[in-house]
């Protein structure tokens, strides 16, 4: 090998040793690069969980001003009861706050009260459910600019049971401008609510339980009995239609689930009769509805008391915890006073 070999050679292993020592520098800066980039994504996961921990911690702490401001007001002697109230109230808010819902919730247990937009009808005329009394029935005057408030879909009830909903209409004027709703069941409510929530049994017999504690209720040769859990509490109780055909004396009465008589509810004899019919009256089972008239969860007792003239009035009783609200022992009479 001549000199000129020896130098090629010795350039070659130069340029060689060149390329390893960039190829090592090339590694190195891709390294650290990538070590930079690994740091920078630890810092950022860091400072975010950092920046969490610091806004939950001054959510709570602000929670806790709040609820230490709200609750220093409250007097030592008040109880513990309503401190805790208080908290759940303060919980209660804010878990509102953070909830988005299109739908509202409500709890079974809650019942929507008579209000002004309820309308209930008996027969087409307005049946007023705001208090347990004998009430008379309305009509509503057709002259009136809100008079079309009550042509609106109606929910019927008859016979113990829903019927089908109707589109409510004002009926022909009666006199004087008055009419009543056309198109709809005996029952009708404007709302769409289990008026039965519990079923209404109509039995051609008195049950033993009852029979055993009324001992009068053999006198009777027309017996219908309605049996239903009235306040919802788990035991039912008793409605008799009695009649007697020898004397012409029939009457209502309501029976705990005890057997145990409430009250007589409604009685007509037969000398309250109207004297010049031929037709015989007696109360019946169709002067009778069991239904929740004001959706508080309750079936009052409907009580249709007929009168001489004009249209019957409506007893409405409420059987609750052993405790009967509306006016019983009413005497019917079919006589022109």
């Amino acid at each position: 090998m001549n000199e000129s070999d020896n130098e090629k050679s010795e350039i070659q292993k130069e340029k060689k040793q060149d390329n390893a020592e960039k190829f090592e520098t090339t590694k190195l800066k891709i390294g650290t690069l990538g070590n930079f980039v690994l740091a920078t994504f630890i810092i950022i996961v860091i400072g975010t969980g950092a920046l969490t921990y610091y806004l939950i911690h001054t959510a709570k702490m602000d929670y806790d001003k709040k609820y230490s401001d709200l609750t220093s007001n409250i007097p030592e002697n008040e109880s513990k009861n309503e401190v805790d109230t208080l908290a759940n109230m303060i919980d209660s808010a804010l878990t509102a706050t953070n909830q988005t819902s299109n739908t509202t919730v409500t709890d079974s247990s809650e019942k929507k009260l008579m209000n002004e937009s309820l309308v209930v009808l008996y027969n087409g005329l307005i049946l007023d459910t705001s208090k347990m009394d004998e009430v008379t029935l309305q009509y509503i005057d057709s002259t009136a600019v809100e008079s079309d408030k009550y042509v609106i879909t109606y929910y019927s009830y008859e016979n113990y049971s829903k019927k089908e909903s109707s589109l409510g209409m004002l009926s022909s004027q009666v006199y004087d401008g008055l009419a009543k709703i056309d198109g709809v069941g005996k029952i009708a409510i404007s709302e769409d609510y289990e008026a039965i929530p519990r079923a209404v049994k109509v039995v051609n017999t008195v049950p033993t339980i009852v029979s055993d504690n009324n001992l009068e209720i053999k006198d009777f040769d027309t017996i219908k009995t309605l049996i239903a859990d009235l306040d919802g509490n788990g035991t039912e109780e008793y409605v008799l239609i009695l009649a007697n055909r020898t004397t012409g004396f029939s009457k209502i009465m309501a029976i705990d689930s005890q057997g145990k008589k409430i009250a007589d509810l409604a009685s007509i004899e037969k000398s309250k009769w109207k004297k010049d019919a031929n037709t015989e009256y007696y109360l019946s089972i169709t002067n009778v509805e069991i239904i929740d008239v004001d959706n508080d969860g309750i079936m009052e007792i409907v009580l249709e008391i007929p009168h001489a003239t004009g249209n019957p009035t409506i007893s409405l009783l409420k059987y609750n915890n052993g405790v009967m609200q509306g006016k019983t022992d009413i005497k019917c009479s079919l006589l022109s006073e």
